[in-house]
């Protein structure tokens, strides 16, 4: 183990992040171990603890990163004319996702299984999602009513067990999953026309 340098400790908890991320996209099906993530600081497991406090102050400092990372990956492009923004904004979503499954599903795991925390990080990853997805709708002429909202809120929770089920199975095409996931949406708001 070379001996770490001296940093600020924004600075090693920043470091030990990327190299959590690093870990992440060489293996993006397996969760990273905090000795493999200290490998690839180049630091001890002890200093990974003593910057994060337990294992799962690690894990969730390692979604929320990637949750932060993702928000802006996903950020409406207000350039682009609404429909074109949706599509855009959709498509980098599962990219992104599909990019580090293994967060994703671990985020959906541990809120599900009731951790505070993560269950408050997932739930404004939502917020912030379907607020830009409603606004996009909305300036494509659609009335934004609470049944959109909650056809919106649907079809999130929807896209998202399609990506666990692709993560664990893949049985269609990166793109094949993208045109579902953007194609599913217009086929919900259909449900709403008389």
């Amino acid at each position: 183990m070379t001996h770490a340098s001296r940093l600020r400790p924004d600075e090693r908890r920043a470091q030990i992040l990327a190299a959590a991320r690093r870990v992440l996209e060489a293996d993006p099906h397996r969760e990273p171990s905090v000795e493999q993530v200290a490998a690839e600081a180049k630091v001890s497991p002890a200093l990974v603890f003593h910057y994060f406090g337990s294992k799962k102050k690690f894990q969730y400092a390692v979604i929320e990163a990637a949750a932060s990372e993702l928000m802006l990956r996903t950020a409406p492009d207000l350039s682009l004319p609404p429909e074109q923004r949706l599509s855009n904004g959709i498509r980098a979503f599962v990219r992104a996702v599909l990019e580090a499954p293994q967060l994703y599903r671990a985020t959906l795991v541990m809120s599900a299984a009731g951790d505070p925390a993560v269950r408050a990080l997932h739930s404004e990853l939502r917020q912030v999602f379907s607020r830009w997805v409603i606004d996009a709708i909305a300036q494509q002429g659609v009335e934004t009513t609470p049944k959109v909202e909650l056809v919106c809120l649907g079809w999130q929770g929807y896209v998202e067990q399609l990506l666990l089920t692709w993560i664990d199975n893949p049985t269609v095409t990166e793109d094949e999953l993208e045109d579902l996931c953007e194609r599913s949406l217009t086929a919900v708001l259909t449900t709403l026309r008389r």
